[in-house]
């Protein structure tokens, strides 16, 4: 063994600001373990694993999720710089929403001392609609480029009406709304590559879900319903390469989805 001072979990912790319930979920989670353990099971830090710590301890800062951290911690150094660059990116965006709500907010201060009814209600109404411009689930940043996200938002402002995105504005977004999309998803995918028959029970289950989430985006609006259909239409005309992955579907997939659709609303 070398000469190199090895540190237990606790005086190890210390050093480096965190806790020792941080360095076994950090060891359980697979993030960072420890250079070696004693006869008896205690953890051993070295000097190379504080700076590894920090490094981790940085990219959470940055609002890296667990699986990013332990995926980061493998890149190339150009892949992680992409990365690091895409992170940079979402950032901004959250600085220009907060720096847009601050100056609605502003005007809704400065115009107060006036009494000014009208005038106030106006920037009130603004502000609100600031506010739920980036009112995005988490999933949304997790699952999106910022390419992609780029490339969602002008599919939305070309295929729906103003009266539907303002309404759409209105809606409150939902981290169960992704939840649900990806389990539609991952089902879509098993159920094609086990050649399932679109007119069995899984795949009418499939066709339902799929018919309760478009249900739940719509809310009964018949020109969302369009901007949704336009909306679809726009994106599988998009090149395969620019299509976000998290709503791409193969032709096979497409086919498998449309004829369980077609089966359940041929049942009613």
């Amino acid at each position: 063994m070398s000469d190199e001072e090895l540190y237990r979990a606790s005086a190890f912790a210390k050093k480096a600001g965190v806790s020792v319930r941080t360095l076994q979920f950090y060891d359980k989670s697979g993030v960072l373990s420890p250079s070696s353990r004693t006869a008896s099971g205690h953890r051993l830090y070295r000097e190379a694993d504080l700076a590894s710590l920090q490094h981790i301890l940085a990219l959470k800062f940055l609002g890296f999720s667990l699986d990013e951290l332990k995926s980061l911690r493998q890149m190339e150094p150009q892949q992680f710089g992409d990365a690091l660059g895409a992170q940079k990116q979402m950032l901004l965006e959250q600085r220009a929403h907060l720096d847009a709500v601050l100056h609605a907010i502003e005007k809704a201060e400065r115009l107060v001392p006036s009494n000014d009814g009208p005038a106030l209600a106006d920037a009130l109404t603004k502000l609100i609609e600031v506010m739920q411009m980036e009112l995005k689930p988490s999933w949304v940043a997790a699952y999106l480029t910022p390419e992609e996200r780029q490339t969602m938002r002008q599919i939305t402002a070309e295929s729906y009406s103003p009266q539907a995105k303002q309404t759409l504005a209105e809606q409150p977004f939902a981290n169960e709304t992704g939840r649900l999309y990806r389990q539609f998803r991952e089902e879509l995918k098993r159920l094609c590559e086990a050649g399932a028959d679109p007119s069995s029970p899984e795949a009418q289950s499939l066709a339902r879900q799929l018919q309760d989430l478009n249900a739940r985006r719509a809310q009964g609006d018949p020109e969302i319903v369009a901007g949704m259909k336009r909306a679809w239409a726009a994106l599988n005309a998009l090149p395969a390469e620019q299509q976000p992955a998290m709503y791409a579907m193969s032709a096979e997939e497409q086919a498998f989805i449309r004829a369980a659709s077609v089966i359940l609303y041929s049942k009613r």
